[in-house]
């Protein structure tokens, strides 16, 4: 009979190992799709809820070059071209007005990808959550 009792012993076990290998997995499998999800609201909230339209983008020079390190920057807005542009040297002074601060321009590649997807969902027929 010991014999018996020691193979139930060792099928219990192997059953139990089972049950927490197979509980292992799970948490795991669960954790990398949270941590999956978060990457993708992360990019998300950048990429896939911001309208091209509304970003704003100058092109700009330093008009001045401060001779010590100062607070007060000058810059002269330009067109394409490096001529300068009036309206849009308005328009940077409207913004700084209403916000108080300039924003980072996305860099290009991000631009190109705003486009792109702007492109793919089609203008003004809503941003469908991927």
């Amino acid at each position: 009979m010991d014999a018996l009792t020691a193979g139930a012993d060792i099928g219990a076990m192997l059953t139990g190992l089972s049950v927490l290998t197979a509980t292992i997995v799970w948490t795991r499998n669960q954790w990398e799709q949270i941590q999956q999800r978060r990457a993708e609201t992360r990019l998300r909230n950048w990429h896939g809820y911001i309208m091209t339209n509304g970003i704003d983008t100058w092109y700009a020079r330093l008009a001045e070059e401060p001779e010590s390190p100062t607070a007060r920057v000058v810059l002269e807005i330009t067109g394409r071209d490096g001529t300068p542009d009036d309206m849009l040297a308005y328009n940077v002074r409207q913004v700084v007005l209403r916000d108080g601060m300039l924003s980072r321009s996305p860099t290009p590649a991000e631009l190109d990808f705003l486009m792109a997807l702007q492109k793919e969902r089609g203008y003004g027929t809503g941003f469908p959550v991927r």
